[in-house]
């Protein structure tokens, strides 16, 4: 009886010490920051990315060519940074801008059309890029507090787009280094004067865009659920970009 009761002891003692094991490993990953989560690219270029995948099935192009000296743009759009085609479409409609977006069209795995942005060498939007003076490309970051970072070369731009949506009640940080866009090879900063702007909106920023917070395809396709933040936001870049030109 004795042998029993000590096998259930020392049992229920390893159950334990696995259980606070588990914990402590889910609570060390929680608390890491996103940016150590996230994996490599894939692909080291859209040509490469391109070859390997189906237009129609794991993504698709919408650009349009409105014969202006501006670009708004989203490389990342559609399920790989969900909100930033959506904000694009309505910038560039505001304006009457040259638009460009690649969408990611998956259900599942559309992290896996990510390109960054200095080995992003699809041939339309370097086109488009070559045509144009101003350039705005509006991405997705992690974050769970609604704000926008801004980068990119053109300094004049980006403080004119900064100080409009300060004007508007946006929360503008400074760039951490991996989020700058300065590099001369970022699609961004390859238009007419080799400099862009590169915007990096939080997750929950990106969420405000929608009346019921949803970044589903579904809710993001629905313009009745386009929230009055998200079009203050595209008047913000609008409105920088028209005291730019």
């Amino acid at each position: 009886m004795y042998f029993l009761k000590a096998i259930t002891v020392s049992y229920f003692k390893r159950i334990r010490a696995i259980s606070l094991c588990l914990f402590a490993t889910i609570t060390f990953v929680t608390i890491l920051p996103s940016s150590n989560l996230y994996a490599a690219d894939l692909y080291s270029s859209m040509s490469e990315l391109m070859d390997d995948t189906e237009t129609g099935t794991d993504w698709q192009l919408s650009y349009r060519n409105n014969q202006s000296n501006t670009l708004i743009a989203a490389i990342h759009g559609g399920n790989i940074e969900a909100g930033t085609t959506e904000l694009s479409t309505l910038t560039a409609t505001l304006g009457n801008y040259n638009y460009y977006s690649f969408q990611g069209i998956r259900t599942l795995n559309n992290a896996e059309l990510h390109v960054t942005s200095t080995n992003f060498d699809e041939p339309v939007v370097e086109d488009m890029q070559q045509e144009v003076s101003n350039s705005v490309m509006i991405h997705g970051a992690s974050g769970s507090e609604p704000a926008v970072y801004i980068g990119g070369r053109d300094e004049q731009l980006k403080t004119s787009i900064e100080n409009a949506l300060l004007a508007k009640g946006f929360n503008v940080l400074e760039s951490p280094s991996h989020l700058e866009g300065t590099s001369s090879q970022n699609i961004a900063n390859k238009n007419a004067k080799g400099a862009g702007v590169q915007l990096e909106l939080t997750y929950a920023l990106r969420q405000s865009f929608f009346n019921n917070q949803n970044l589903s395809m579904n809710s993001r396709s629905n313009e009745a659920n386009w929230s009055i933040t998200m079009y203050a936001f595209a008047q913000a870049i609008h409105q920088a970009i028209e005291e730019n030109n």
